[in-house]
């Protein structure tokens, strides 16, 4: 256990951005000084892989490599790159989920350092995807806070742009004009076929039979006689009978 003393630097490098080759190197030079036990071991295995796993942090978080003079945090990077028609203010999360990275990424050169712009910029694409994503799920389930505010944006945004577009009602896809486009087309199809037929051919002929209804059978319980083994809970208020028998019959 007092090899792993050795190993404390490791806990002041949380997030190394140098390449893969040096802390490999780093590493093989300290299990030959310290020659750790296979306890050690153990627990130094368990550090690399749970540091694979990064947890939330709030969207308030400065980022390590500024985009622009305005972008210096998540929430900033979040609101820049999320569409315009999309007003996010109040679906916004307090926190962000980054993408999973080792203590020891190869997922780029052997001998380059770690790309954190890179990494966190994914992130941020990573999270704009989902919150678009739970937008149009709440958009197309009814959600009439959410589609008052994709209406105010598309409004403002026809207004601001100069361009005349066609209402969509709340409470209805995006995909409703094309609908009401084609079913306006087939209804005034159907409406000119009707108008070329004759009008004995469009009334329904009238029918002398009638059908006479199915009779129907009521089968009561109090024509059916209680045989032995039957307990009638009938009189006690409950329309209930017990068949405590045991037969072997059909």
């Amino acid at each position: 256990m007092w090899c792993t003393r050795w190993f404390l630097p490791l806990l002041l490098l949380p997030l190394p951005t140098a390449p893969p080759y040096f802390l490999l190197l780093f590493l093989f030079s300290l299990g030959l000084h310290a020659k750790p036990c296979f306890y050690c071991v153990i627990l130094l295995a368990a550090l690399f892989l749970s540091s694979c796993y990064w947890q939330s942090f709030p969207l308030d978080t400065p980022l390590s490599v500024s985009w622009s003079e305005n972008i210096t945090t998540f929430s900033e990077a979040l609101n820049s790159t999320m569409t315009p028609s999309f007003n996010v203010q109040n679906v916004q999360p307090p926190i962000i989920r980054v993408l999973d990275r080792c203590w020891c990424d190869f997922s780029g050169s052997m001998f380059e350092p770690y790309d954190m712009e890179k990494w966190e910029r994914a992130s941020v694409e990573r999270m704009k995807a989902d919150v678009e994503r739970a937008i149009m799920v709440n958009y197309e389930d009814g959600s009439p806070k959410v589609e008052r505010e994709l209406q105010g944006n598309i409004d403002a945004t026809a207004d601001g742009n100069g361009v005349q577009q066609e209402h969509i009602p709340q409470g209805k896809p995006s995909f409703f004009i094309l609908r009401s486009i084609f079913g306006r087309n087939k209804s005034l199809e159907v409406a000119q076929v009707q108008s070329s037929l004759p009008i004995s051919e469009l009334s329904p002929a009238p029918s002398d039979t009638t059908t006479p209804a199915a009779p129907t059978l009521h089968v009561s319980l109090e024509d059916k006689p209680i045989e032995p083994g039957e307990y009638d809970l009938r009189p006690y208020g409950f329309d209930l009978v017990f068949d405590l028998r045991w037969s072997r019959r059909p």
